[in-house]
């Protein structure tokens, strides 16, 4: 069975919840941390990190053609 990893909204690090170095509850969700610091981190100035996720930029699209990475050694 595949572990399902959550984002610490601190340092972006995908993490395992069961093993995760800290957690804080806001606002009813509970949040993970990879470490002490990125927990104290959030815990100071939980919006500034909530809203950072919040307005990440979509990714750009693709320039490939739509083309996956081994088509293009098929030309």
């Amino acid at each position: 069975m595949a572990i399902q990893l959550v984002k610490d909204v601190v340092c972006g690090m995908e993490i395992d919840p069961t093993t995760a170095a800290a957690t804080s509850e806001y606002k009813g969700t509970i949040y993970y941390f990879c470490a002490a610091g990125c927990k104290t981190d959030f815990d100071a100035d939980p919006e500034k990190y909530l809203s950072a996720e919040a307005s990440t930029p979509p990714a750009a699209p693709s320039t490939s053609g739509g083309k996956r990475w081994w088509e293009f050694w098929k030309s």
